[in-house]
């Protein structure tokens, strides 16, 4: 596979984000990234809040991806929509303070001391339905390729009775929750991530393309 991980806008190395970092205007960025360099219909997935923008990328109809897998994500942070009322702040991650001190690691060095606690975190502090995802579930309906979903059945900000929704209603989805895990299970387990996700490729490989 040709990989593409870009930087989410206003992330790493990154310039650029949108005012209060909208999903939809990220879902755009990433949909002309994947234009440009020819890969709108290849296999697609995300993590957490890449998962939004996956999910907003095909839902939208930004791009036509013959795949998509979500990890450790939801369709929407409205608890009038999903019926979750967790709260959706890094304190409540699970080994929040190592966990930022890391990530801070990821952005502070191409920015400057204490970007990601003044700026980054804030910024995604203050998400809501509107700016974040608020999908209803219904609407998944309408996703026709293979849906792989990977989650931590401790997940603390979206209990697993989500995704079990979600593969559920989309037309060709399939669910794994993992035991004794929480979220963000792409840098917990990234091997197992990594098993499940070579598994559901070699299960639904890219349409072989006509030379006509």
């Amino acid at each position: 596979y040709r990989l593409l991980l870009p930087d989410l806008p206003g992330h790493g190395r990154s310039i650029g984000h949108p005012a209060r970092y909208d999903h939809r205007a990220m879902a755009r960025q990433l949909a002309a990234l994947m234009r440009h360099e020819g890969a709108q219909r290849g296999h697609l997935a995300g993590c957490s809040s890449g998962g939004m923008l996956a999910l907003l990328l095909t839902h939208d109809q930004l791009v036509q991806p013959a795949t998509l897998t979500l990890v450790s994500t939801t369709h929407s942070v409205n608890p009038a929509t999903t019926g979750n009322h967790a709260a959706l702040v890094p304190e409540e991650f699970q080994a929040a303070r190592r966990w930022m001190e890391a990530t801070a690691r990821l952005h502070d060095p191409f920015r400057y001391d204490g970007y990601y606690e003044e700026e980054l975190l804030p910024g995604f502090r203050n998400l809501n339905g509107a700016t974040a995802i608020d999908l209803p579930l219904q609407s998944l309906r309408a996703l026709a390729m293979p849906v792989c979903i990977i989650h931590g059945e401790e997940d603390e900000f979206f209990p697993p009775y989500i995704p079990r929704q979600m593969a559920e209603t989309v037309q060709n989805g399939e669910v794994h929750i993992i035991p004794n895990q929480s979220h963000a299970l792409l840098f917990r387990r990234p091997w197992q991530v990594s098993k499940i996700m070579v598994q559901f490729l070699a299960n639904h490989p890219m349409p072989v393309q006509s030379s006509a």
